[in-house]
């Protein structure tokens, strides 16, 4: 059993929340977008030590988790954005500690 004296409910949430993020390369992504939306060629830029199919592979998760939204515009010339969904948005934070944390430690 679970400590914290969450609900059933609030529990599984929690677990899930976990899982759709803990997810290499899913946490790196999330982080790249708190700073705003990408282009997918931006994204392999600033993400190189993530193979493409896994950062695509990633962005499929993270979409389907509904944390990040996939946007068109046609164009032309045709754009393709990925940007963080008012969910993403407020894993934020969390984030941003987690990184600030990761620098700070030996």
């Amino acid at each position: 059993m679970m400590a914290f004296g969450r609900s059933e409910m609030e529990r599984q949430r929690y677990i899930e929340a976990l899982g759709a993020i803990g997810r290499h390369p899913n946490t790196a992504i999330l982080r790249a977008l708190v700073d705003g939306p990408r282009r997918f060629n931006e994204l392999i830029v600033e993400l190189s030590a993530i193979p493409e199919p896994a950062l695509s592979a990633g962005l499929r998760e993270l979409d389907t988790d509904k944390l990040v939204i996939r946007r068109v515009d046609p164009g032309p010339p045709l754009r393709v954005l990925y940007e963080l969904t008012p969910a993403g948005i407020e894993l934020g934070p969390a984030l941003r500690a987690l990184a600030e944390w990761c620098d700070s430690t030996p």
